[in-house]
């Protein structure tokens, strides 16, 4: 093993890439000699650089799990696989499985299912595991227990983004902003200066989205409440949620009517200056 992995920390400097063919058999081999450590870690690092682990390799991982008696990681792995093979159905079918053992599913279980369910649009229960995860006192995590980096920031945005705009649309904007507080805690702007420090670009989109719904209807107070924050973290607000607080603010009575009467005034004394 040893040889092996020197020969595979060589490849890319004799133009040999690193590929899902060359990353299986050395997990495979770490797990049988019980280096599931190195194993794990080599897991996380082909899934960072985009090579899709096979059958074989998950199983591998599993097994090496189970047989350090890591069964959280192993029932990890494998719903993973499962989400990632586009069968996040069956994965929640396995979590139904663990709690009628009672084995307590953990940050790992419920990070990989919601993060299935969002790859495969199914917000209702991606919503459902994160009302789950609330009442144990869990948030979400990168899965399998890593570390965030640029790949799975970059998917806890899409995820956040995709069920934040499902219930904005659904018109449902209190629930999206109670996610808000539940992802990223009291300030909405803290997961986008995570990103910003780990130099992935910012999408305003959601930011967009949640205003432009909140303005609709009628809560200005919250709207401005978010906008705010953003602009005291450094979040520039773009055009469209700029334009989303103006008709907002104009279309509440309260701005319209004097906005409408100065108006009225303004152009009487341009009719006739000398009054």
């Amino acid at each position: 093993m040893g040889a092996a992995l020197r020969i595979f920390c060589e490849m890319p400097n004799h133009g040999c890439p690193q590929d899902s063919d060359t990353y299986g058999p050395l997990i495979n081999g770490l797990c049988k000699l019980g280096k599931i450590g190195e194993a794990k870690e080599l897991f996380n690092e082909m899934e960072t650089k985009g090579c899709l682990p096979s059958v074989v390799t998950y199983t591998s991982l599993i097994h090496g799990f189970c047989q350090t008696n890591n069964l959280d990681e192993a029932v990890g792995s494998l719903m993973d696989g499962l989400c990632k093979g586009g069968h996040s159905s069956q994965a929640m079918e396995l979590l139904g499985l663990m709690v009628s053992k009672r084995h307590k599913p953990n940050n790992i279980t419920y990070s990989t299912l919601l993060h299935g369910f969002c790859e495969e649009g199914k917000l209702q229960e991606a919503l459902e595991i994160l009302d789950r995860m609330k009442l144990q006192g869990m948030k979400p995590d990168a899965g399998l227990g890593v570390s965030p980096n640029r790949l799975t920031w970059s998917l806890h945005v899409r995820i956040h983004n995709a069920v934040v705009q499902d219930l904005c649309s659904s018109g449902d904007p209190n629930r999206a902003c109670q996610l808000y507080v539940f992802f990223l805690g009291s300030r909405p702007c803290q997961l986008y200066l995570s990103m910003r420090t780990r130099g992935i670009s910012i999408d305003m989109k959601t930011f967009d989205t949640l205003v432009k719904c909140i303005c609709k209807k009628g809560d200005l107070h919250k709207a401005y409440q978010i906008v705010d924050e953003m602009v005291l973290d450094g979040c520039v607000p773009d055009e469209g949620i700029w334009s989303s607080m103006v008709d907002g603010f104009w279309n509440c009575k309260k701005v319209r009517g004097p906005a409408e009467l100065l108006q009225a005034e303004l152009m009487s004394e341009m009719v006739d200056p000398e009054t």
